[in-house]
């Protein structure tokens, strides 16, 4: 028995759902435990809540789900730690702050082994190492065994089974390109034919079987594809072929000579494909219900207009970490490219939409010679660079309406993903996520996961007085958490002292290039005259709200003025209005409003 249990574990995913250890095969029990199971792997070290785990399987709980997960996890804890008495705080499942986590440590699963080969492959083909890319999608292809987590119920494999059939096909697509740069035409065509049956809508793959077989010299052939492709289009979704199907169509009918050169025909290059989006933190706690509302509501099918999402909020309330962490969650469904652009600069400055709009279309392919000067014309060339293919944007730190209209694509096969701290109300929009300071559980698993203290130095009471001293604010709880890590001779209990005192609290939250008094900074010096002195004097109450005529009495203007300045206060999330004619500050805002705006 111990000699098998010194054999890694293998999870299979890109398919049946399976557990082995060794050549013997684990019983993982009912489909729902398998999910269960699934979910903890497909998170990759990850804690996550028992309320996560319930939301996985179920679209609507069963009475007792959270019961039922904790069976589920006992049982697998047997199931997979055969041998002895199976332990919540060691060996491959344990158990977390009100959840759970699986160690990967000696494990392997195909959907890594996968997620490898593929990023490998990548880099060998914007080499130009055409040979070791297809040998390397080929080997990726390999891992799988079928539909992947056939038979699993529940949202996250949905969302994830659909991931990765499109990450599968595009594997396929990729390998088919491969093939065609290194001048297999005629090999190629055969799996073409097979894969534009099976996806009569996917443009790109119709783009490579054109060029395929008139470079075998079945220009006729060719052309019929085409106009296959625009008969289907017109009667399932009403709409003509893209341009980029449309030129090709243009050149095979002019016999141009320059697509017997390379793969000039194909709408993006692979070292055109931009993949811009930040890193997502590894830390990344709690926003479950905002993520799924905007990864439901982007990935919604029959999308009407392009898909814009807006996510709006307070300085430091974490709108860009979800932003990024829903964008790479939803990026398998974009390959031909993810483009990111910070709206604000480092200053806490605008930047011009036409300076945003010049990278852009560099990152597209575009000449930095040929781009035009207009903003305007930019504009239209980044929508039409952009039309039929299918391109994920996350515009972040948005200043104003007019900067985030003028990068807008036109196509319905985009998505956008937009960050403000001003509520851009007249965008119109496909869902809109007003985020909130985190509620005292999450704020203390945040602060627990970046501390990475151990959990018995770490008391809920010491945890919520850290949560309520920097209200809830992630960016407040990420610097004092590292800040804490990273002073081996602090306590939790001098990390609190040194926040308790409101006249020091921003010098504690600040580390390296974090600070909660810049990012507050940058808002502030977006205010008028007017809404600053308002902002300051306000600020002065002592009392947790504060009425229009409370305002009024203090800053000696007229109830329209008043009203005017507390409401556009509001809107630029430097106040709060809990109800209509009351209005209160974020704990650390009245903090920066009374020490911090002139550097005390």
């Amino acid at each position: 028995m111990s000699d098998t249990c010194t054999l890694p574990l293998t999870f299979t995913l890109l398919g049946t759902p399976r557990v082995r250890r060794g050549e013997g095969e684990i019983n993982i029990g009912s489909p729902q435990q398998q999910a269960v199971l699934a979910a903890l792997v497909l998170r990759q070290g990850k804690s996550m809540t028992v309320e996560e785990l319930v939301a996985a399987v179920w679209s609507n709980p069963p009475a007792g789900a959270t019961s039922i997960v904790r069976t589920y996890m006992s049982r697998l804890r047997s199931a997979l730690q055969p041998g002895g008495r199976p332990s919540r705080t060691s060996g491959l499942l344990r158990s977390a702050q009100s959840g759970y986590w699986m160690s990967r440590e000696g494990t392997l699963c195909d959907v890594d082994l996968f997620d490898r080969d593929m990023h490998a492959a990548e880099e060998r083909f914007s080499e130009g190492r055409f040979g070791v890319a297809r040998d390397l999608l080929r080997r990726a292809l390999e891992h799988w065994s079928g539909p992947p987590l056939a038979g699993l119920p529940g949202p996250l494999a949905d969302s994830e089974r659909s991931r990765l059939v499109e990450l599968h096909l595009l594997c396929q697509e990729r390998a088919v390109q491969a093939g065609m740069e290194l001048g297999q035409h005629q090999k190629v065509v055969p799996e073409l034919l097979r894969l534009t049956s099976e996806h009569p809508l996917r443009e790109g793959l119709r783009q490579l079987l054109m060029l395929a077989l008139y470079r075998c010299g079945r220009q006729a052939e060719a052309l019929a594809v085409y106009h296959d492709a625009r008969r289907v289009l017109m009667e399932r979704l009403g709409i003509e072929p893209s341009p980029p199907l449309r030129a090709l169509h243009g050149r095979i009918l002019a016999a141009d000579p320059g697509l017997l050169q390379g793969a000039t025909a194909l709408p993006l290059r692979a070292s055109q494909v931009p993949a811009q989006l930040p890193a997502g933190l590894p830390d990344f706690t709690g926003r479950e219900t905002e993520a799924n509302t905007l990864w439901t509501a982007l990935s919604a099918p029959g999308q009407l207009a392009t898909p814009v999402a807006v996510i709006t909020g307070m300085a430091g309330v974490g709108k860009s970490s979800l932003a990024v962490h829903v964008a790479h969650r939803l990026k398998g469904r974009y390959p031909d490219g993810q483009l990111y652009a910070d709206l604000t600069a480092p200053d806490g400055s605008r930047v011009p939409p036409d300076l945003v709009l010049r990278h852009i279309l560099a990152a597209l392919g575009d000449p930095v010679s040929s781009c035009p000067e207009d903003c305007d014309r930019q504009a239209a060339r980044f929508r039409s660079r952009v039309s039929g293919r299918r391109m994920l944007v996350l515009l972040d730190n948005a200043w104003d309406i007019g900067q985030v209209r003028a990068l807008l694509p036109g196509s319905l096969q985009c998505t956008v993903i937009v960050t403000s701290r001003t509520p851009l109300g007249s965008l119109p929009t496909t869902v809109r996520v007003s985020l909130k300071p985190m509620d005292p559980s999450s704020a203390a698993r945040l602060f627990s996961r970046i501390a990475g203290s151990a959990p018995s130095s770490l008391t809920s009471k010491d945890l919520e007085t850290v949560a309520a001293l920097c209200g809830g604010l992630p960016l407040a709880l990420r610097i004092a958490a590292a800040r804490h890590a990273t002073r081996l001779h602090r306590s939790l209990g001098d990390t609190i002292e040194g926040l308790r005192h409101e006249r020091t609290r921003l010098e504690e939250l600040t580390l390296d290039d974090l600070s909660v008094r810049r990012s507050f900074d940058v808002g502030y010096r977006r205010l008028t005259a007017q809404q600053a002195r308002a902002f300051r004097e306000l600020a002065l109450l002592d009392r947790q709200e504060i009425t229009d005529s409370d305002a009024a009495l203090v800053l000696g203007w007229e109830p329209e003025e008043v009203l005017h300045a507390l409401e556009s206060l509001v809107d630029a999330n430097m106040m709060e209005s809990p109800k209509p004619g009351h209005y209160a500050f974020h704990t650390l805002l009245r903090v920066f409003a009374r020490y911090g705006v002139h550097g005390v």
